[in-house]
């Protein structure tokens, strides 16, 4: 049995397994697959339920909206972080050679096979967290962090892409130098965006997070149309 830290944590837990739910019935393939995949199986589903039940304490804890803004716009980092790897290898068509390496530079004492297993493992889940973390971001209407969210994103991916390459380019010094001044510039632009997340406050709202929860889940959308306080 799950437990909670406090009703707050409890409250967005049933609105991250909410959206699972949705996102299962999905028209998108992917997002319904991976749903579908999590919470047919028992075991994977209470793998899921406790990461994701640890990625929401910080956002729990925050009393005030635009915390918990912020601690999930951290939140959505770590799953950025979790399932680059993967999605870099889907993105990618690498020899197995090349392949093999990268797996060799991310779980240097794991047998290939199984290091396969863990990040698909981990990449699944948190696709499913991200799904999740996207709904409760949606119902408490801050564009700001999707935006910021997204562009993130896009910026770890053509850092990691960078520090990919260069991992795999062998002895191709003169590459592998041009690759790395491109990289500098990505990680200082990394930065950048991790500093707006960390910094640029949601714009203040009435209400908290049950109130448009239960709205969302109406269909009622926007909050500040049926709140006049």
């Amino acid at each position: 049995m799950q437990h909670f830290n406090s009703s707050r944590h409890r409250k967005l837990m049933d609105a991250s397994e909410y959206a699972l739910q949705n996102a299962a019935e999905s028209d998108e393939p992917r997002e319904s697959r991976i749903a579908t995949t999590i919470i047919e199986d028992q075991q994977k589903y209470r793998e899921w339920e406790l990461r994701h039940a640890n990625l929401l304490v910080p956002v729990a804890e925050q009393k005030a909206e635009k915390y918990q803004i912020l601690a999930l716009r951290k939140a959505n980092v770590n799953l950025v972080h979790r399932r680059a790897l993967f999605t870099y290898l889907q993105n990618h068509p690498l020899s197995s050679s090349t392949r093999a390496q990268l797996f060799r530079l991310f779980h240097t004492s794991m047998d290939m096979n199984e290091a396969i297993l863990v990040e698909h493992r981990q990449y699944m889940l948190a696709f499913s967290s991200g799904i999740s973390a996207e709904h409760i971001t949606d119902v408490m209407h801050d564009e700001r962090s999707n935006f910021l969210v997204n562009q993130y994103e896009r910026t770890f991916a053509r850092y990691f892409e960078m520090k990919c390459y260069i991992a795999s380019a062998g002895q191709n010094t003169l590459t592998r130098q041009l690759v790395s001044s491109a990289l500098r510039d990505a990680q200082g632009q990394l930065l950048r965006v991790r500093r707006r997340m960390e910094t640029e406050l949601p714009r203040e709202r009435h209400g908290n997070f049950e109130q448009q929860e239960l709205l969302a889940r109406s269909g009622r959308y926007e909050i500040q149309n049926y709140l006049n306080v």
